[in-house]
């Protein structure tokens, strides 16, 4: 017996079939899918540009490089203010940037 959505509400009927029986399935199908959620209604996995969390550029490696090469920069900026005594302050906290 199919569920009251499908019979009072008009809603589209699960494609699958019994294998044993050949009967049809008598849940209602998931939105906008041929078959319901037992039958295996997936939604289209979203990637790339598609995917509403993609940002271009913020994380490609050339943009690594260069945060990469300015922190060194830095970090050897700091280490000759302190071999002169430019400066009493402490050095910067945090590991130190890899030479590439």
């Amino acid at each position: 017996m199919p569920l009251p959505s499908v019979k009072l509400f008009g809603a589209r009927q699960c494609k699958a079939k019994a294998k044993r029986t050949g009967s049809q399935c008598l849940n209602p199908s998931a939105y906008g899918m041929p078959t319901c959620r037992y039958h295996g209604a997936r939604k289209k996995v979203l990637c790339g540009k598609d995917h509403p969390n993609f940002i271009h550029g913020q994380a490609s490696l050339a943009a690594k490089r260069e945060y990469n090469a300015a922190a060194v920069r830095l970090r050897d900026l700091e280490e000759e203010m302190h071999v002169l005594n430019m400066t009493s302050a402490k050095l910067t906290p945090g590991r130190k940037p890899k030479r590439v």
